[in-house]
């Protein structure tokens, strides 16, 4: 019997596990002495002690034959998830060939590159990425911190399992897709995933910076979201070259992304200051790496380990109309990103815990729907248990990632882009289903026009909708510029196609594409 095993064990039963004692693996009744159950039961104990808050229940003995003194025995044990983690989402954006998955390599991997792509491949999910060396899906890298700061990864961890359960706060990678033609992936990954922050990759070996590049940067200034920047391949910048793409670079962030600061990081002192003040969005940290040599990583995760709350989810809950917060209950809202079906557990939908907090057992009273679904409608639900962080738990609280086992009261279809939210929640004016709604966005394609159709981001889904309005909003110098005038700001009022109705509330973020461009990027301020 080894404590190794027991993890496994308590994950299996979400957090319990029964050990018979006594008993052959074929079920056989043999029955052990009171020496050996003794011994025994000291073993379980010696193998909870070295596993985190993981303790024997109870203890049911039971006697076969009182002539012959054999026993057996039922040992409960349970692990109760009372360590409280934070989660840092970092979407990581950059230009094809940038080096976007070789730096989560080198991070989650605790490895060097070796100047080919071999970092890379711990990365990536398909045989065509491997071969090409691009990324073509969404791929997810974790670390963690322990109490202490010590980065925990997979050079000093077996599993993600392990990361999650040695760590204090963990920090979650979202890699994302360079080459325009998986444009839509990348699209989804920046309003679906729920960053916190974004993490801007660009190589030092290139002249200038790309119109993506500066795309991504009026995303990041449009939906408020703290904002990073690594250089890479700084063992391959030559010194002229460099100095010019920096010089840009520093001239897109005056321009593009006003009123932060700009702060090159070269070692990792006042790193706790740095990271509140990024996200605060008082300042866009620089950081220059190299993943051959392995330089710059230890500022990197200096500031990474430090912020433990996010700017982002006050800003999203917040109205366009005026930017200040509204004030709101703490009801529950969980948006589906996967839908998985498990034999022995049923329906398993995993996510973003948007906002409140959901208890499984008798401690949750609520009434929790899930929806819209075709009609546009909710139906009744129950969650019954839940994984946080791949650990089983009691509880998700807001602004963490989650698997929950749900039981719908009736047969429906559980897609991805569904909530699971609480009841009340639909009895609020601030959030409806609806198919038409209102937002302000920022314009970046400059044929953006009245009744054009445009393939529409809202978190993890995407649809069709046809623009029924667009009026460009009066800038400082009292000029109305055109519809469509790239980088200015419009009021829009759309419409999904087919009578697709989806949920919608005030300060929702909003990407949209047409093919293989990005069209502009905002926040919903209405729902019609």
């Amino acid at each position: 019997m080894s404590h190794t095993v027991m993890p496994s064990r308590l994950a299996e039963g979400n957090g319990h596990a029964v050990y018979v004692l006594g008993v052959h693996d074929d079920g056989e009744v043999v029955g052990i002495s009171d020496v050996e159950l003794q011994l025994t039961i000291q073993t379980l104990e010696n193998m909870t002690r070295q596993l985190d808050n993981v303790q024997i229940l109870s203890i049911d003995r039971r006697r076969l034959d009182a002539q012959k003194d054999q026993m057996v025995a039922e040992v409960h044990i349970t692990q109760r998830n009372i360590v409280r983690r934070t989660e840092l989402r970092v979407t990581v954006l950059g230009d094809h060939g940038a080096g976007k998955s070789t730096i989560l390599g080198c991070l989650t991997y605790g490895e060097a590159d070796d100047g080919r792509g071999k970092a890379r491949l711990n990365l990536l999910r398909h045989r065509h990425e491997v071969e090409s060396g691009r990324t073509s899906s969404i791929t997810l890298g974790t670390i963690g911190f322990d109490a202490e700061g010590l980065v925990l990864n997979y050079a000093n961890n077996r599993s993600a399992e392990q990361i999650f359960q040695r760590s204090r706060h963990v920090v979650t990678f979202v890699d994302t897709c360079g080459y325009a033609k998986h444009l839509k992936t990348t699209a989804s990954a920046i309003v679906g995933h729920s960053p916190h922050v974004f993490c801007l990759v660009l190589a030092a070996d290139v002249a200038a910076i790309t119109t993506t590049t500066r795309e991504y940067l009026r995303i990041a200034a449009v939906l408020c979201v703290p904002l990073m920047i690594v250089v890479t391949k700084m063992d391959a910048a030559i010194k002229p070259q460099f100095a010019a793409m920096m010089h840009e670079l520093m001239s897109a962030l005056d321009t593009v992304v006003p009123g932060r600061g700009k702060c090159i990081v070269t070692s990792e002192t006042d790193s706790n200051s740095l990271a509140n003040d990024m996200m605060g969005l008082a300042v866009v940290p620089i950081f220059t790496t190299s993943a051959v040599r392995s330089v710059g990583f230890s500022e990197l995760t200096a500031v990474l380990a430090k912020p433990r709350h996010s700017h982002s989810g006050s800003v999203l809950a917040t109205t366009a109309n005026n930017g200040k917060p509204k004030a709101r209950k703490n009801l529950f809202e969980f948006h589906i990103e996967h839908v998985f079906s498990i034999d022995t557990v049923g329906k398993v939908v995993t996510g973003w815990v948007k906002a409140g907090t959901i208890e499984v057992g008798p401690k949750s009273a609520r009434r929790l729907v899930i929806g819209p679904n075709a009609l546009g409608g909710f139906d009744d639900v129950d969650v019954t248990s839940i994984h946080a962080l791949r650990i089983p738990s009691e509880s998700a609280q807001a602004d963490s990632s989650a698997a929950l086992a749900i039981q719908p009261q009736k047969s429906i279809t559980v897609r991805k882009g569904m909530v699971v939210v609480d009841a009340d929640c639909l009895d609020k004016d601030t959030k409806r289903v609806s198919a038409e709604f209102i937002a302000r966005i920022a314009v970046l394609d400059p044929e953006l026009k009245a009744m054009n159709s445009v393939i529409v981001h809202i978190r993890s889904t995407y649809r069709l909708a046809r623009i029924l309005d667009i009026s460009n909003e009066t800038t400082d110098d009292g000029n109305n510029h055109q519809s469509g005038e790239s980088g200015n700001w419009a009021t829009i009022r759309l419409k999904f196609d087919d009578g697709v109705c989806d949920f919608l509330y005030a300060g929702m973020p909003v990407i949209a594409r047409d093919g293989q461009r990005l069209t502009f990027v905002g926040h919903v301020s209405d729902v019609v």
